[in-house]
């Protein structure tokens, strides 16, 4: 008897310990790859909207970015600062939307804190930035991995 009990009870703590955690929210990390202005982003535990800040970053400093989601999965929001941003210049962004147009992803711009989606079949979307100098976008993936990378590639303009 005490051992169907032992049993049962080393089960169910590892289950308990198997079974992941969804968080509702987490910060991505990114990581520079070969040059300065192309990166990974990385979600490092499972949550259902990861965030990334590229105002601390060295992606601030870059008129041309290629980045790459790796293993993307719910929601990413990137919160994208230039060197304009710096300045308090209006500037835009060329986001290449070929991989983004052909896969399940949608595409949303944050303005005031309203979520607006990106409908376009053209290979180019053109985002201003906002009254912050800063241009505000989420990604919303699959809830299971479908993809192993999404890139995220823009230029910068000023307007």
């Amino acid at each position: 008897m005490l051992s169907t009990v032992s049993f049962l009870v080393l089960l169910s703590i590892g289950l308990i310990h198997t079974t992941p955690i969804v968080e509702d929210s987490c910060e991505a990390e990114l990581y520079n790859r070969t040059a300065p202005c192309n990166g990974l982003i990385w979600v490092t535990k499972p949550c259902k909207e990861a965030t990334a800040h590229l105002a601390t970053t060295s992606f601030k400093s870059c008129d041309v970015v290629a980045l790459i989601w790796a293993y993307p999965i719910n929601n990413l929001t990137v919160t994208i600062e230039t060197p304009f941003t710096q300045q308090h210049q209006s500037y835009a962004i060329h986001i290449n939307n070929k991989q983004i147009r052909s896969s399940d992803f949608s595409l949303y711009r944050i303005l005031n804190g309203h979520e607006t989606k990106i409908k376009s079949i053209e290979d180019i979307i053109v985002q201003q930035s906002d009254s912050n100098y800063q241009v505000i976008l989420k990604v919303q993936a699959e809830t299971t991995e479908s993809l192993y990378i999404l890139p995220i590639n823009y230029n910068v303009t000023k307007s």
